[in-house]
């Protein structure tokens, strides 16, 4: 018996197995995480700008825009491959929403208080500070991001660099 009819055999199971059963439709962690992820915007409700009031608005919004997401990964029935470096990213993402959070109504808050003239010239490195606070979360993030093969689910860093991530919108009436 030639070797070659069992060998095609074997290639044409493993093909059809390949393609086929509830394992083949059932799409992958990091893609279900990409479906839910993609597009994620910083914060989703319309908020009243120009107030503490609204500043802390979008603050609590950040965070439950973010919270929302992170809680359908943790509903997914596909399981990730990398299940400790998954729960490091989603304590991370939460993180970086609250930190995100704290420093849209601290910059808020300094803007408002510029009254001076002196003030008014300490704002940019106080903003640039302020700015700045959330980078060593961001780069933590993106690193398990790479390693995971998902995208940001924060919504504070795009993947499409020429969309912000905040839609400045006139005040409500």
């Amino acid at each position: 018996m030639s070797r070659r009819p069992l060998i095609l055999s074997v290639a044409a199971l493993a093909a059809g197995s390949i393609g086929a059963g509830p394992a083949a439709t059932q799409p992958s962690w990091s893609g279900s995480v990409t479906h839910i992820c993609a597009h994620a915007l910083l914060f989703e409700q319309r908020h009243q700008m120009g107030t503490r009031a609204g500043a802390e608005a979008v603050a609590r919004d950040i965070r439950a825009s973010t919270g929302r997401r992170l809680a359908r990964i943790h509903a997914l029935r596909v399981r990730p491959p990398q299940p400790q470096r998954a729960v490091r990213w989603l304590v991370v993402e939460r993180r970086l929403a609250g930190v995100y959070a704290t420093s849209y109504v601290r910059i808020y808050d300094v803007i408002a208080s510029a009254h001076t003239a002196g003030q008014r010239a300490s704002e940019p490195s106080r903003l640039r500070r302020l700015l700045d606070a959330p980078e060593a979360l961001r780069r933590t993030a993106d690193r398990l991001e790479v390693q995971l093969h998902v995208p940001d689910c924060t919504g504070g860093n795009p993947t499409d660099p020429t969309r912000p991530a905040v839609f400045i919108t006139p005040a409500l009436p």
